[in-house]
């Protein structure tokens, strides 16, 4: 991030009015020192702020004011705000289910950045596609830090693979996929789908991370290597022309050769269509962080 604003310093510099802004994640994270660290960016937005942007532009092009808005937002105002998507022409469309992360791994930042868990109400799930479906739309795809925990801490919700179900029924809806899954709360219900429902696509990211126990220990994960292993087997019983890709971190402290081999047999034997490996990088504020390499 610090090197792209570095690449847009020279934009600047030609055209002072142009306006220089930063949203997201590390926006969320860094906040303040982002505007003392550099001189020439105009406004930060977080996470929870999205919706703030048009304001933040006024107040950039009208007051000459450098803007930061960071702040976390009640449950009511996030469930309020989230985003809709039924304006434009597409035949397929992203729709937000939930927003946030409970589970906080030891080498994530989501929970800190993002904010707690907070699942949309199905129903206007269901209308949002209801609509984009009499719109044009033949396929959604459901989107949220952790999908598969849809609706736990909502009294009276459905289930995440209830909700699948239900857009299954939407006339109109040709294709049902979603993302981002985490295999301790791959539920059995969820798993059947696979092989019930006609509109859902035949693929799962499933981020496994590593293949062995201790190191997913470690990352607290919540499940171990044969818990993984069963729900891939039982998901290519139900359904097995299924793809599953899914995640895989390297070098994470403590790591040695014996756990590395196990990640290269459990990716041998589950044969994944495709695979984002990344090194272990260290996140600010997370558990991880204060582990010490072993070797």
């Amino acid at each position: 991030v610090y090197g792209h604003l570095g690449r847009f310093k020279p934009l600047k510099d030609a055209d002072p009015a142009l306006i220089l802004g930063v949203g997201g994640c590390v926006a969320q994270q860094e906040g303040e020192r982002l505007l003392e660290n550099i001189p020439y960016l105009d406004l930060v937005f977080g996470t929870h702020n999205v919706h703030k942007l048009p304001e933040l532009v006024q107040r950039v092009t009208q007051k000459r004011e450098r803007c930061r808005e960071t702040d976390f937002l009640d449950r009511e105002t996030r469930l309020r705000l989230f985003p809709r998507r039924s304006e434009g022409e597409s035949v397929s469309r992203f729709v937000t289910v939930m927003q946030g992360c409970d589970n906080f791994c030891s080498y994530c930042v989501v929970p800190h950045v993002r904010g707690r868990e907070v699942s949309r109400p199905s129903c206007d799930i269901l209308d949002e596609i209801k609509e984009l479906a009499a719109g044009g739309v033949r396929e959604v795809t459901l989107i949220g830090q952790n999908v598969n925990s849809y609706g736990r801490k909502e009294g009276g919700e459905i289930s995440f693979a209830e909700l699948l179900y239900r857009v299954d029924g939407i006339e109109g809806i040709e294709r049902v996929r979603f993302t981002t899954s985490h295999p301790k709360d791959l539920s059995d219900e969820l798993i059947a789908a696979f092989g019930e429902l006609a509109t859902l696509c035949h693929h799962i990211h499933l981020p496994v991370q590593c293949g062995s126990d201790r190191i997913l220990q470690a990352m607290n994960r919540g499940y171990s290597r044969a818990e993984c292993l069963d729900k891939v087997r039982r998901l290519k019983a139900v359904c097995p022309d299924l793809r599953l890709t899914s995640d895989i971190i390297v070098g994470f402290p403590g790591e040695e050769e014996a756990d590395f081999e196990e990640t290269l047999s459990l990716v041998a034997e589950v044969r994944f269509a495709d695979l984002f490996s990344f090194l272990y990088s260290s996140r600010p504020g997370t558990a991880a962080a204060a582990l010490t390499e072993t070797t």
